[in-house]
């Protein structure tokens, strides 16, 4: 009995004994599961503190950069709220505050601004908290012993909260009142020159006043001299026709009849009554010479006329717009109001000029300002072969060419045979007040005006060529049309 209880027990023992090794066995398993998470979570942890570490030293880093950046940078930055009050001052290497920062922290603007201003900005906050828009804004403030001006931007942060940058620009308002002084000054200095300018060019219209006045006096006066010496033998023939008709009125009226004049012996039946002619009176050469005085003097007055119609077509004063002109008419009057430059004169022979005219069509143009062109640079030529009289053997020569150049533009050049330009001269022909001639004898505006004519007036090309010991030669190209 005894032993089958034992080995029961025995049985029950190793049953007992199999259930705790499983148990165990699945405990330590469950214990080294839940080591492993530990492990795993420990090691997440210490991943999650080195990342938080790092972390933070970036933040930190960041933190200085941003201090140290703040601390760079001119601009001011200020948190305010709807009332105007000073809630954060970021810091700032801004030499120029109002008040320091510590002042300032939890005051209203009205508080330590003059009440003006402060009405002024605390408008714009709240127009920037009603708008949700930046609003940008210039005023002064008295800092220290001066006034500094500022420029600030007021942006929205939240709905009670806006925050300010300012930012101190005196010097850049400094530098916009020496820029618009400046500008004043230009300004003025412009003005002066503009009226410099048309001092110079009413000096010019008197410079080619004087060559039109010399010219026409000069032509005019050959005629006119001859129509003044012809009226004294013209009034003497006169004088002598009016004495004799007299004597005849005088015969009818039979108041001759005791007159030395009277004729004798006259049969009773002559019925006309004729008076001895007086022996001063010499009517056969009156009958001769007085149709030639009065066609000499129609001569004289047809070249007056002639000069006055060249002068009118020269000045064109009554064709101040577009018009078609003829170019070579304009050309020839300007040539007979030239005309004594051209003549002969003492130790100088006369100036020979070849006119090599071609089909020109009439062209649109300012005929009076073109003929201007015409005289400064045909007074020009005549100046510079002046300059060439030393040679003896010398044939003062001025050529003119017109020609189509295509279907809608014309060339006229003036060439002289004179003594040319150096190069340095001939760039700088066109430039204002640039003159080779003795002072008082041109004021360096004739070429300038001419090319502004040609260029700026007519859209066309004003060029000048030029060979020492050759000559020059201006060439003008203009539209037909415009």
């Amino acid at each position: 009995m005894y032993p089958e209880e034992l080995e029961q027990e025995i049985l029950f023992l190793r049953q007992q004994n199999a259930q705790l090794k499983q148990q165990l066995a699945k405990s330590t398993t469950e214990f080294h599961t839940e080591i492993a998470q530990l492990k795993q979570e420990l090691q997440e942890s210490k991943q999650l503190l080195q990342n938080n570490y790092e972390a933070e030293l970036i933040l930190k880093a960041s933190q200085t950069e941003l201090l140290a950046l703040f601390n760079a940078i001119q601009d001011v930055i200020i948190i305010l709220d709807a009332e105007g009050r000073y809630l954060k001052i970021a810091p700032s290497s801004a030499p120029l505050l109002y008040l320091p920062p510590v002042e300032l922290l939890g005051k209203t603007m009205h508080e330590v601004l003059p009440s003006k201003f402060a009405d002024s900005f605390l408008n714009c906050i709240q127009q920037t908290l009603k708008t949700k828009q930046t609003v940008k804004l210039e005023y002064s403030l008295p800092v220290a012993d001066g006034e500094v001006w500022f420029e600030a931007s007021i942006a929205p942060m939240n709905e009670n909260t806006v925050v300010c940058v300012a930012r101190d620009i005196n010097e850049r308002k400094v530098v916009q009142a020496a820029l618009s002084q400046q500008a004043s000054d230009l300004a003025q200095a412009l003005k002066e020159l503009q009226r410099t300018q048309t001092q110079m060019f009413q000096a010019e219209k008197m410079s080619s006043l004087g060559q039109l006045v010399a010219g026409v006096a000069h032509e005019i006066n050959n005629p006119v001299n001859f129509i003044h010496g012809n009226l004294s033998h013209l009034e003497e023939h006169i004088q002598d026709l009016l004495h004799l008709i007299h004597l005849y009125q005088l015969s009818h009226k039979g108041e001759l009849q005791n007159s030395s004049f009277y004729p004798t012996n006259l049969p009773q039946d002559y019925n006309l009554v004729q008076p001895i002619l007086p022996e001063e009176i010499d009517l056969e050469y009156i009958q001769e010479d007085l149709p030639k005085i009065l066609h000499s003097m129609k001569i004289g007055t047809q070249r007056i006329r002639q000069i006055v119609l060249s002068l009118r077509n020269f000045s064109r004063m009554d064709e101040a717009e577009f018009k078609e002109v003829d170019i070579h008419q304009g050309i020839d009057s300007t040539l007979m109001i030239l005309q004594h430059r051209l003549k002969e004169k003492p130790n100088f022979p006369a100036i020979q000029v070849i006119k090599n005219y071609g089909n020109l069509p009439l062209v649109e143009c300012y005929a009076g300002q073109l003929n201007q062109v015409f005289m400064n640079i045909l007074v020009n030529a005549i100046d510079a072969l002046e300059q060439s009289k030393d040679d003896e053997n010398f044939l003062p020569t001025i050529t003119i060419d017109t020609a189509l150049i295509d279907c809608n533009r014309v060339k006229i050049a003036i060439a002289d045979n004179g003594l040319g330009m150096p190069e340095q001269v001939q760039k700088q022909v066109f430039n204002p007040f640039f003159t080779t001639k003795p002072v008082g004898k041109g004021t360096g505006m004739g070429m300038s005006i001419s090319y502004q004519i040609i260029t700026e007036k007519h859209r066309g090309k004003l060029e000048c060529y030029s060979k020492l010991g050759q000559g020059t030669e201006f060439a003008i190209a203009i539209p037909i049309r415009h």
